[in-house]
């Protein structure tokens, strides 16, 4: 029978598919035989070739994975196959056999664990017998056998972690009484402790033993990094790190001595590479979790100091960190380590040691420390952007200008990186610098321009001038209209044919941020463009010129967005045909085809409707991208004898059609490829823009859209959850623009349950933060309810309290310990998160009746108070700015339940009217005039401390929006009870501060004021209506009308003050010319 089973395996792993399918039949039929397993399992223990063997025991776990077919297992057949395969596990030397055996071992341990006489009690005592062992080669079979059971069948251990655990720790100790703690047995169980911790937590006694062998697990690590076996490290290292992915709260106690090890590694140059960046790394993770323990344990300086002393070490010449394809080297990991900290921890600790690191390292004679010092800027800059832009933003840029000028290359590449990053993350405050840094990156595009035309070859690293230049241009709006000639006459030098492709994508790309800024101003090299564009945009060019025209689809699709519809509609149908002829007929490439998909979400924004003729040609590729299986792919071990074996065995599975295995147990992870995760996140933000741009022509498509988008919405990769949440948010939207009620209905009862779920489950604050802003954005756009349920309205809610709490998964709220627990600061991400929550409250309040929100605001409002207490305490501008104003949002929605509060916020604001923050004086000033618009009769009695506060606010405040702001306050108090408004004293004041300068959309209420003023106290006002007229012609003339209601409001009372008071209007009208050209313009309509 052998021999026979022998050739069947050796059909199944052959090449020819016929053979393999005559093979797996023949198997399913051998099958039958009871005498068939135990032939597979006198093959493993045979001599036969290692892969075979293998496969046999592969062939036993697929057959017996089911308990059904071990259960139909003869009982002495069951003895006999379990007995052997252990004793496989203590003899076999080939690890390929062995791990296989391992995996068979754990399924039989997992379907004899029902059983009285359990096989596990079994296997646990032949395990510590032999780990006990005072013999080295026994103890390391004990601990191999421990290490490969508990990989293959973790769970089964539960019921032993306390005695399992125990004897971790004697192995440890005997380790450490022996002189040496870098033994293959202590390797061992390291490892097989490592796949039982995500199953500890409950088991307290095992918990406590594992708390207490921290330091001797260290200890071993340490003499596992001395000896410099980094396969051996790295594997035992995982412990820590899965303490710190599973259990983290057994490492509070121990972070300083877990830290302080970490750091002896990573700065120490003597260990190889891959430890030390394993060991950065982890130090990442530890700050991410552990921040409270770190700042309280005054950890942080230290871990600074060493952090930059690595990324120092880093002499090589490379731009590896910078293109984005760095190498795994410690100062890399070093570098994104620091990018986690500034992320995590409070910029308001962080910035002041780092600056003390990086003041010296810049007046260093070597240039590596220089160039350090600018990668440690550029890297701070999106953790910590508030702090900076409001602190040290003009000393950094003085210092990053003196860096662009730099003798050594090295150090220029950096302080152009820092730029970048600058330009990217402080906006909007840069902007205001362009007129100092636009000079001095035009003069390195002139350098390049003359270098290239003298034959010099390019210079190294010049895409970080680029990169800063982009960064730079594309977020300066109208500001950058001055600079347009000089940039475009650089950029097309350099698009000339003779330069290189590089050359040529990087000026493309700059096209393309320019317009981002200019739009139409652009117009004028408009025509050049495109005639450069294309030559790149043929059906067939050569592979070299590939990324050219993938830029230059880039590139034309910014241009179709920015430089206005009626510019480009020309263009329109020749550009959607190249589109669909190169979907049909062009490359198999994904990031073509994420090009083709951004230019035709482009395009639907210039041809709106018309898309209907489009879309039966594009949708299914668009979908299959979108649920594509392609960016994520199975993660197979190095061995490919595995892979083989794996390959043939699948076989059998399938004919076997187990609906109840695992069909991902063989696989090791999975790995993402980034090509196709970047198409699939432009594919699925195409049918996002598509819902929004095209109305009823993308009707029919919404529903697939949304249930293939939602499909997605799991995603490992963080981009495309927000992409999903972006695309599910905007066809809810889309829905509701339609006034389909149902179809709103319908997709919310979907979306809110799930949308609440990932703001609590999913780990990355970065969604977390634009879901809520998505959700906010959704709720104050919709005019169909939303929120159609009580039990959806107590998800979100539940949600926004529970960010209130720090309770997200995302925000790693961990105790400090000592039980002292002190008041900390968060991160800026952390902060920003609140922040949204807190902007949520009041558009969630929208999609409510005003006496259900009340409900919800009554048991909310006072985090807003702790809030605002902290943020004072610690003189925190921005956020008591933001705190004021989400409260003073939510009155709308409150409506007359305001009166429910005015007693208890009206004190709040009036005290704010004198902080020293003018965004937060202005929110005040907001919310005293909605308050009383909204509570009332109940705030009749306050008129006098609010009118008092205003008068003391208007007398000295300098900010235009915040002035604004009072204006309109005053305005709300007349309009809801002029009777209580001193007009004598107010109205003089109130006019001499208008029109309004900035914040125009107070012109609704001033108009409304006016309105009220003029039907009901016309006795008292007639000396101000010609102020009142000049300022409502000035204001409409000006089209700063907030919308077409107060447009109309305005243009009735010009026509009222020209009927019943026609000398005032003829002086006005005569003023100037301009006044008079537009009331000219005005009466010709009212003819």
């Amino acid at each position: 029978m052998e021999a026979a089973i022998l050739e069947l395996i050796n059909g199944l792993l052959a090449t020819d598919t016929e053979r393999i399918r005559q093979s797996t039949a023949e198997l399913n039929k051998a099958y039958e035989n009871p005498d068939t397993l135990l032939c597979l399992t006198q093959i493993v223990t045979s001599n036969n070739e290692i892969q075979v063997r293998q496969f046999a025991a592969v062939l036993l776990r697929k057959r017996l994975n089911k308990l059904r077919h071990w259960q139909m297992v003869p009982a002495e057949h069951q003895a006999a196959i379990k007995s052997t395969m252990l004793q496989v596990l203590i003899t076999e030397k080939e690890k390929s056999v062995k791990s296989a055996v391992a995996q068979l071992v754990g399924t039989l341990v997992r379907h004899e664990a029902e059983k009285e006489d359990s096989w596990m009690t079994e296997l646990l005592k032949f395990v510590y017998e032999r780990c006990s062992s005072a013999d080295p080669k026994e103890s390391e079979l004990g601990a191999s056998i421990f290490s490969t059971l508990t990989d293959s069948a973790p769970d089964q251990f539960a019921m032993h972690m306390e005695t399992i655990f125990q004897l971790f720790a004697g192995v440890l100790v005997a380790a450490e009484a022996s002189g040496d703690l870098a033994t293959p047995t202590v390797y061992e169980m390291l490892v097989g402790t490592c796949y039982l911790l995500p199953f500890i937590s409950g088991h307290n006694a095992a918990e406590q033993t594992v708390v207490k062998a921290i330091p001797l697990i260290l200890k071993a690590l340490h003499a596992f990094a001395q000896k410099g076996d980094e396969h051996n490290f790295m594997g035992a290292f995982d412990i820590v790190d899965n303490m710190a992915e599973y259990v983290p709260h057994l490492i509070t106690t121990n972070v300083k001595p877990l830290l302080e090890f970490s750091l002896v590694i990573a700065g120490n140059k003597q260990f190889e590479d891959s430890i030390r960046v394993q060991v950065i790394t982890f130090i990442g993770a530890l700050v991410r979790l552990k921040k409270k323990v770190i700042m309280k344990q005054k950890l942080l300086e230290p871990t600074l100091a060493v952090m930059f002393e690595v990324i120092c070490q880093d002499d090589t010449e490379g731009d590896d960190y910078f293109s984005g394809e760095s190498t795994n080297s410690p100062a890399n990991a070093a570098t994104q380590t620091l990018d986690l900290m500034a992320l995590h921890m409070s910029p308001e600790k962080f910035i002041p040691p780092l600056l003390q690191l990086l003041e010296p390292a810049l007046q260093n004679p070597n240039p590596v420390y220089r160039r350090s010092s600018f990668l440690c800027m550029g890297v701070i800059a999106e953790g910590c952007s508030e702090a900076i832009t409001h602190k040290y933003l003009e000393v950094m840029l003085n210092i990053v200008k003196a860096g662009i000028a730099d003798s050594t290359l090295l150090v220029r590449v950096a302080a152009f990186f820092a730029l970048g990053q600058f330009a990217e993350f402080l906006q909007p405050a840069i902007s205001k610098f362009a007129p100092q840094i636009l000079p001095v990156l035009f003069d390195y595009l002139n350098q390049l321009v003359v270098e290239l035309k003298m034959g010099q070859p390019e210079p190294k690293h010049m895409t970080r001038m680029f990169y800063a230049l982009e960064t730079f241009c594309e977020n300066l709006e109208d500001e950058i209209v001055p600079h347009i000639p000089v940039l475009m006459d650089r950029l097309f030098a350099l698009l000339e044919p003779q330069n290189s492709i590089q050359i040529r994508e990087l000026a493309l790309s700059s096209i393309a941020s320019a317009a981002s800024a200019a739009k139409a101003h652009m117009m004028e090299y408009f025509p050049r463009i495109m005639g450069i564009l294309q030559t790149y945009l043929v059906k067939d060019c050569p592979e070299d010129m590939q990324s050219l025209r993938i830029q230059a689809i880039d590139t034309l699709a910014t241009l179709s967005r920015e430089v206005g519809k009626d510019n480009f509609i020309g263009l329109a149908d020749d550009t959607m045909n190249f589109c669909l002829m190169m979907l049909q007929d062009g490359p198999d490439d994904p990031d073509f085809r994420r090009a083709i998909y951004g230019l035709v979400a482009a395009l639907s924004s210039v041809v709106n409707e018309r898309m209907a003729t489009v879309y039966p040609k594009i949708m299914d590729r668009i979908l299959e991208s979108v649920i594509s299986s392609e960016d994520v792919l199975p993660l197979v071990s190095d061995n490919p004898d595995r892979d083989t074996i794996l390959e043939a065995a699948s076989a059998e599975i399938d004919l076997e059609n187990t609906d109840d295995e695992d069909d991902d147990e063989d696989l090791d992870g999975y790995q993402v490829e980034n090509d196709y995760v970047i198409e699939k996140e432009e594919a699925i933000l195409a049918l996002h823009e598509f819902a929004l741009n095209t109305g009823a022509a993308f009707a029919p498509y919404l529903q697939s859209a949304f249930e293939n988008v939602y499909k997605v919405i799991d995603h490992p990769q963080e981009e495309i959850r927000r992409a999903c949440i972006t695309a599910i948010c905007g066809f809810i939207t889309a829905l509701d623009k339609m006034n389909d009620a149902a179809g709103v209905a319908r997709a919310s009862e979907i979306a809110i349950p799930k949308l609440a779920h990932i703001l609590r489950s999913d780990d990355d604050v970065d969604v977390g933060i634009h879901l809520l802003e998505k959700l906010a954005d959704l709720f104050k756009d919709s005019k169909q309810p939303v929120i159609t349920s009580q039990e959806h309205a107590e998800l979100i809610f539940g949600c926004i309290r529970d960010v209130f709490g720090n309770k997200m998964a995302c925000q790693f709220n961990e105790q400090s310990g000592g039980g002292d627990e002190e008041e900390t600061e968060e991160s800026e991400n952390e902060e920003m998160l609140i922040e949204n929550a807190c902007n949520l409250l009041p558009t969630f309040g929208s999609t409510l009746q005003p006496e259900a929100f009340s409900l919800y605001f009554g048991r909310i409002y006072h985090f807003f108070l702790q809030k605002l207490a902290k943020a004072k305490k610690h003189d925190l501008s921005e956020h008591r700015a933001y705190i004021y104003g989400s409260l003073a949002d939510c009155f709308q929605a409150l409506r007359g339940c305001t009166a429910t509060y005015f007693d208890a916020l009206c004190p709040l604001f009036v005290a704010g009217t004198k902080d020293s923050d003018a965004k937060a004086r202005q929110n005040c000033y907001f919310a005293l005039g909605e308050m009383v618009f909204f509570a009332e009769e109940k705030s009749f009695e306050s008129y006098p401390v609010i009118l008092q506060a205003l008068s003391e606010a208007i007398s000295s405040e300098s900010h235009p929006s915040a002035l604004d702001n009072i204006c309109g306050a005053v305005a709300r108090l007349i309009v809801t009870n002029h009777e209580a408004v001193p007009l004598g004293h107010v109205l003089p004041v109130f006019l001499n501060h208008l029109p309004l300068k900035e914040d125009v959309v107070e012109n609704d209420m001033i108009q409304k004021a006016f309105r009220v003023l003029y039907l009901q106290a016309r006795p008292n006002i007639e000396a101000y209506l010609e102020q009142m007229l000049i300022i409502t012609i000035d204001s409409s003339y000006k089209k700063q009308m907030g919308d077409a209601e107060t447009a109309e409001s305005a243009v009735a009372f010009i026509k009222e003050i020209r009927t019943q008071y026609p000398d005032i209007f003829n002086k006005v009208s005569n003023s100037n010319p301009e006044v008079f050209n537009y009331v000219q313009t005005l009466l010709s309509c009212w003819n």
